[in-house]
């Protein structure tokens, strides 16, 4: 049985990042950039003016001003500033070269003169003062968010290199499991996992095809034939006599690599390869597929979009005592303003907790006491 650490450092090393291709900018949110992304030239390029006002020449000292003109944002006309004389600046606006911005606040206009009643304050964005030109403003290995995005926009990078899609074969199993919409018989319950990776698919950029099979090893084969990315069965992964998922897989060509993991839930996790193709078999019941998907099938993306490999842990106060196991445990939790609050759940089976949780905290097999900083991932 491996360690939780034990398989993300199989993950890390062995999976390989997929294609980079150029993709317009607007399909390129949670996408990862394979390129470093450098300011073509300073950020900003010109002076700027941070409010709406006057300028005057930095070492004027008169004590009122005749209004001459007006500087409006987009005017490239070369404005000169010369004694007793002042041009109303519309934020956005480049500023004269000495140019002193005083806001409108601070400015008392009358009959075509102003004054004012404080000045010295710097209301300029200076050349450069964001980045300079050939710094890097988006790293290499970035998940595109809406801002970064709005920050390749600015600087005029339309076609960013990133990973290209992911493909996702999703299998569920199960004689027990009909479709959510559906009226479940006596011992049927409603697909709650196909819906869960569907979501979780659409939060990732990944591409996804799903299908639904009984406990049947010959239909399992016919519904993984053909090659993806990254393949996912639910159900069928522990060793039960209906459980044929790392069967089937051996039978495929897949490599078997893991079989479980000392997690809890999600200890019957199967991991396996064919060649750049990855098998992840997930624990049937809900929390366990919950788990595995964030804790383990997220890492293998990371690595193949060409990110780390390795999930973003963050660290914060767990809120009540949490109980350990032999076996280390991935709690679902509430991240608060003042930590982390830990969500009742009774099994494996048991979605209650997923209504609101939005972090799993790593929980040693000691346990955790109330008001010691924990680790923890965040999920969607």
């Amino acid at each position: 049985m491996k360690t939780v650490d034990e398989v993300w450092e199989l993950l890390r090393w062995e999976i390989s990042a997929r294609q980079a291709v150029e993709t317009d900018l607007a399909d390129a949110l949670g996408g990862v950039l394979r390129e470093d992304v450098r300011a073509p030239e300073d950020q900003p390029a010109f002076d700027r003016s941070a409010v709406d006002g006057f300028v005057v020449g930095a070492g004027d000292s008169s004590e009122v001003f005749c209004i001459v003109g007006e500087i409006r944002a987009g005017d490239g006309r070369r404005h000169e500033l010369t004694a007793g004389h002042a041009l109303r600046i519309s934020t956005g606006a480049a500023v004269p070269a000495a140019g002193e911005v005083i806001m409108l606040e601070d400015a008392a206009e009358s009959e075509g003169m102003v004054r004012f009643s404080r000045r010295g304050r710097d209301h300029v964005r200076r050349r450069g003062e964001d980045a300079r030109a050939g710094d890097v403003l988006v790293a290499e290995g970035t998940r595109l968010g809406p801002g970064a995005i709005a920050l390749l926009a600015s600087v005029g990078c339309i076609r960013p290199k990133v990973t290209r899609g992911i493909d996702i074969l999703h299998v569920a199993t199960g004689n027990e499991i009909v479709a959510a919409d559906a009226n479940p018989g006596p011992g049927q319950i409603r697909d709650s996992n196909s819906p869960l990776v569907a979501a979780w698919a659409r939060t990732k950029r990944m591409r996804l095809e799903q299908k639904r099979v009984g406990e049947d090893a010959e239909a399992l084969r016919h519904a993984i034939e053909g090659r993806r990315d990254v393949l996912l069965v639910s159900g069928g992964a522990s060793v039960g006599g209906h459980d044929c998922t790392a069967e089937v897989l051996d039978a495929a060509g897949f490599e078997i690599l893991v079989t479980k993991v000392a997690v809890r839930p999600g200890k019957p996790l199967i991991v396996g390869r064919r060649g750049e193709e990855w098998a992840f078999g997930l624990p049937g019941n809900p929390l366990s597929h919950f788990v595995c998907l964030h804790v383990f099938v997220d890492v293998a993306l990371t690595a193949m979009q060409g990110g780390s490999g390795a999930p973003a842990m963050f660290r914060g106060p767990v809120l009540a005592d949490v109980n350990g196991n032999p076996r280390e445990t991935w709690w679902p939790a509430s991240e608060e303003t003042t930590g982390l609050r830990p969500l009742r759940w009774a099994s494996s089976g048991d979605m209650t907790a997923l209504g609101t949780a939005n972090a799993l905290v790593r929980v040693p097999v000691s346990g955790l006491a109330a008001g010691r900083e924990a680790e923890f991932i965040r999920v969607t």
